[in-house]
């Protein structure tokens, strides 16, 4: 897969058409995960479950952003193992599937839950395992405008039409530092422009989709490492924070891949950035 093809095509879709995926594209679904989909930690098990339209009704009222659900023809609900950092790992895995399916021509949308157990519940899943994370897919409908939602605060809530894909929601300036957070300086030496890797992988980063386009972390770079610091963010709780930290990895590795091969992240690294209080390092690679 080109990664940053697929990160810079991707877009969250709110509206399907009403017309089911094909039994041969859902293997193929099933197939990639199987064989291809990429794992943050490899040692935690997990299973992927694809539903159909009929688990709308069954996920009304336990799933959806203030439980207002996303029609779909099909749904893929990832479950996971009890462990450390699989929130993180399923964010990781069931992004690198919502890519694959925007390489397969479907529109797909994160579905946000509060209580897991409840979502299990609705859905009839007899399984160990719990629900890490959901999304709808299917064929998308065509839309005139893209609207991207900017969140500051409760009271300051800014709507813009955007005019093309590749706006990032939190550019490359405000989200990557040099030796300590809040330093710009050398930045722009060390990451190259355009056609570099880094450059490349902190642009696919700042695509990330994250709760309310939040985007609650960013990096540092320092003795030949990159380090993804996790910021305090008054509206992301824990759960939807670690499922972005999965998130932004995967885009970061898999946009670098094309360079680099297969990066592996090293998860809770500590190091000495002099960050501010609140802010904690989630996880580190080697340049």
């Amino acid at each position: 897969m080109d990664y940053s093809a697929m990160i810079q095509n991707r877009k969250s879709v709110r509206g399907f058409l009403d017309k089911k995926v094909s039994a041969v594209t859902l293997a193929e679904v099933e197939a990639y995960y199987q064989k291809e989909c990429q794992r943050l930690v490899p040692s935690l098990e997990t299973e992927l479950r694809i539903f159909g339209s009929e688990a709308r009704e069954a996920l009304e009222g336990s799933a959806g952003y203030e439980n207002f659900l996303i029609g779909a023809p099909q749904y893929l609900v990832l479950l996971s193992a009890e462990g450390e950092y699989a929130e993180e790992n399923a964010g990781f895995m069931m992004e690198d599937m919502i890519l694959k399916l925007t390489e397969m021509d479907l529109g797909s949308c994160w579905v946000t839950f509060a209580d897991a157990d409840k979502v299990k519940e609705a859905l009839k899943i007899d399984s160990s395992m719990k629900v890490a994370a959901i999304a709808a897919f299917g064929y998308a409908k065509k839309q005139a405008k893209r609207l991207r939602l900017n969140i500051l605060s409760m009271s300051n809530v800014d709507i813009q039409a955007k005019r093309h894909y590749y706006d990032p929601k939190v550019g490359i300036d405000d989200m990557v530092f040099m030796n300590e957070w809040g330093n710009s300086d050398g930045v722009d030496d060390q990451i190259g422009f355009y056609d570099d890797m880094l450059w490349e992988a902190f642009y696919a980063a700042t695509l990330t989709p994250s709760y309310l386009n939040r985007q609650p972390y960013g990096f540092v770079i320092r003795d030949h490492r990159i380090f993804l610091v996790r910021k305090p963010d008054d509206y992301t709780d824990e759960v939807s924070a670690k499922l972005g930290l999965g998130i932004v990895m995967l885009h970061f590795s898999g946009a670098a891949s094309k360079w680099s091969g297969k990066m592996k992240w090293e998860l809770g690294q500590a190091g000495e950035l002099s960050l501010p209080e609140g802010y904690t390092v989630a996880a580190a690679c080697n340049l």
